[in-house]
């Protein structure tokens, strides 16, 4: 076993963000003597290649540098190494646009206090989901950290994928294609099973997970605990477009599950069909379309607590 970090830094991630903050971290971090090796990843899923070869090597401590969907990439990493998720601790430190995980978990407010967090290793077993769907027909399964979302959030999520490389603007970009895909998306009648108990729903959007946030800062799930062993999940249902868009400060605090037209649910199993399919992004990261199933993997993962 190797008593050393990997740090995982994604050179892209923010505007390129990532790989200032470690040169910011990587002396502070030579001058407390904490062994580590750092990677860079150079592709879309590098990471999880990368954290699956050092895991099969005797690594257990991994520090990610880079965001949401950098952390997305190493949870399925380690997923899919043969390695016992519950033998890895996870150190985030955000350097992406969105970021949304820590404000859940939190983060380092320094690289002093970082460097002592990786010292002490202190911990909280953290839920992870998983989401089983279709993707060019075929079968995916996918883990994910935080939020996974459908409908209106997965278009979203699909419009910033078949973006990349072509530029980026950071937030801006992410809320153009909000607005752009508010103006082509439809409601969408939705089958919803949770733990066998069904639902009918004609929804927006809905966002299922174990974090707090998403969307650069929108309280989707306000009441979620990543260690409880329960997925949450919102639904926003025939609210109108317009009146999405004047409540986005009601989804920035979580008062958006008071409204009439937003349903809230929890459970172990959740199984969504809807016609026609729609989209589907885990942390961020767009992954399939419908039907789908997600499931809580109870207490999988350790994530370093700051």
């Amino acid at each position: 076993m190797q008593d050393q970090w990997l740090v995982i830094v994604n050179p892209v991630s923010g505007g390129k963000r990532a790989p200032k903050r470690w040169a910011k971290i990587q002396p502070v971090l030579e001058q407390s003597g904490i062994p580590h090796r750092v990677m860079f990843t150079e592709y879309r899923d590098h990471a999880a290649i990368l954290v699956q070869q050092a895991l099969r090597e005797g690594v257990r401590k991994c520090m990610i540098l880079g965001g949401d969907g950098t952390a997305n990439d190493v949870v399925n990493g380690i997923f899919t190494s043969g390695i016992d998720p519950a033998e890895v601790l996870l150190a985030m430190v955000p350097a992406g646009t969105g970021n949304d995980w820590v404000r859940t978990i939190g983060k380092p407010a320094n690289e002093k206090q970082l460097a002592e967090g990786l010292r002490a290793t202190q911990f909280q077993m953290h839920d992870v989901g998983v989401l089983e769907c279709r993707r060019d027909a075929q079968a995916v399964t996918r883990y994910f950290i935080n939020i996974a979302g459908l409908g209106f959030e997965g278009a979203v999520a699909k419009r910033l994928y078949d973006q990349q490389g072509s530029w980026y603007l950071g937030k801006l970009q992410y809320q153009i294609a909000i607005l752009r895909s508010l103006f082509v998306y439809k409601h969408t009648h939705m089958k919803l099973e949770i733990d066998g108990a069904i639902s009918n729903e004609t929804a927006l959007s809905v966002a299922a997970g174990n974090g707090r946030f998403n969307g650069g800062g929108l309280m989707q799930l306000p009441t979620a605990d990543p260690g409880d062993g329960i997925l949450d999940m919102t639904v926003i249902t025939t609210m109108p477009k317009w009146k999405m868009v004047v409540s986005l400060p009601k989804l920035q605090t979580g008062a958006h599950t008071r409204m009439r037209e937003v349903k809230t649910y929890a459970g172990k199993t959740i199984k969504i069909q809807s016609e026609p399919p729609v989209f589907i992004d885990a942390d961020g990261e767009y992954i399939g379309t419908t039907p789908l199933t997600f499931r809580i993997a109870e207490k999988q993962v350790r994530v370093l607590s700051w």
